[in-house]
């Protein structure tokens, strides 16, 4: 091989290390956001009243209806 092409390759495999560092880092940041997002989900989930409900927006969010001590029946029988 000629210097040319060993710089070539050189570099070719630089820039793709670098490229795979800086994907591990986002992708192991990525998963760091959606454990600790699902963490405080279940957190919440357990502190809510009986008889509440939730709708799970995946990315967009959650919404709770916080229900009251009745249960599912709404009080009547």
């Amino acid at each position: 091989m000629d210097s040319v092409t060993t710089a070539v390759v050189t570099m070719a495999g630089a820039v793709i290390t670098a490229m795979t560092t800086i994907a591990g880092g986002w992708l192991k940041a990525r998963v760091q956001l959606r454990r600790s997002r699902e963490e405080s989900r279940q957190k919440h989930v357990r502190t809510l009243p009986t008889g509440s409900r939730i709708i799970d927006l995946g990315e967009r969010g959650i919404i709770i209806e916080v229900g009251g001590k009745e249960g599912r029946a709404g009080g009547r029988r």
